[in-house]
């Protein structure tokens, strides 16, 4: 490890979390790494959290807050993107915890280099369960982008390492240069579509399999339990940035079969959540379903992927056909 001292801003988006910010400013304070700029960025809140924050902004000289309209995390984030001052930013959830030498342990594997991007292990606490999950990225890596799909992409793939932004360090630069920014017309994964995009566009990248943050699984209404009208349209962005960055490379079967596989199962899902939301009237439901079905672009991809489980078979085979009354009765039955 070679020490450096270069900027780091935390970029925290907030709605209504009063509750976490003591704990989440503590976090972030007891960084080892003092070289921090500490964005809090209200995102409308209802309760008191701008009250809260403004005490630590008077109180420390390196926490800066910003309050503005409720818009959604995307936008949230993105502001704090063009906000931002440090050499690199970090993304933190205002409810999860962090290790106290996380920063700075991975800007000293950082050093001097220009890395676009710096992964590091976590954990799942699973709330509802009492149960803790941790990642298991097999080794450390170091490297261009050629030599990271060969060589870590598969299992920071199968670790879900790659999908949120809470466990990476980006090289502000990088990101602004190739106008990397979150969807802001996405409600769901639009962190994934973020970090593809960002590995597409990646030189030099590097992971830290050491486990430093706690992600926190809360109960109950986590954006991948409520309903989005826009799912759809997000796991199609996913699929096809995910395509577009597995075509750069050869040896790219199990990846773009990865894509195709997630992009069914997800659309599989929503489509069973969509026809058991008691909460919609029918045009919407039947408008919601007519886009998927009727999409061509999802039937290239069912029709091309072999192997499918036998409810999967029948999804294709009713979207084929435009068999919307089947599908509906399908996903009634298997939700009971």
């Amino acid at each position: 490890m070679s020490e450096n001292n270069r900027l780091v801003s935390v970029v925290v988006p907030i709605y209504n979390g009063a509750s976490y910010i003591d704990k989440c400013v503590t976090n972030l304070l007891n960084q080892t790494y003092k070289n921090l700029e500490i964005i809090m960025i209200n995102d409308g809140s209802s309760d008191n959290s701008l009250e809260l924050l403004k005490g630590y902004c008077a109180k420390y000289p390196n926490i800066n807050v910003i309050t503005k309209d409720n818009s959604g995390v995307s936008s949230t984030r993105n502001l704090g993107i063009k906000m931002a001052k440090g050499d690199y930013i970090y993304f933190y959830d205002v409810d999860d915890d962090i290790e106290a030498t996380t920063i700075a342990d991975n800007m000293a594997l950082i050093g001097d280099k220009d890395v676009d991007i710096l992964y590091f292990g976590f954990w799942y606490h699973i709330l509802s369960e009492n149960r803790i999950k941790e990642t298991n990225i097999k080794s450390a890596f170091e490297g261009n982008g050629h030599e990271f799909f060969n060589n870590a992409f598969t299992d920071l793939m199968q670790n879900e390492v790659l999908n949120s932004p809470w466990n990476k360090l980006y090289n502000r630069n990088f990101l602004i240069w190739n106008k990397i920014n979150f969807d802001e017309n996405l409600s769901i994964y639009e962190d994934i579509l973020f970090n593809i995009k960002a590995l597409d566009r990646a030189n030099y990248l590097m992971v830290n399999p050491k486990p430093y943050y706690h992600y926190m699984i809360q109960a109950s209404g986590t954006a991948l339990t409520r309903f989005h009208e826009n799912n759809y349209e997000s796991v199609k962005k996913i699929h096809m940035a995910g395509i577009n960055y597995a075509k750069h490379y050869k040896d790219n079967a199990e990846v773009i079969a990865h894509y195709d596989n997630m992009f069914i199962d997800q659309t599989a899902s929503f489509l069973k959540q969509l026809v058991n939301k008691k909460d919609i009237d029918n045009a919407s439901r039947d408008k919601l379903m007519e886009e998927i079905i009727d999409d061509d672009y999802f039937i290239a991809i069912i029709n091309s992927v072999e192997n499918l489980n036998k409810r999967k078979v029948f999804l294709k085979t009713f979207s084929n056909h435009h068999m919307k009354g089947l599908l509906k009765l399908m996903y009634k039955v298997t939700n009971k």
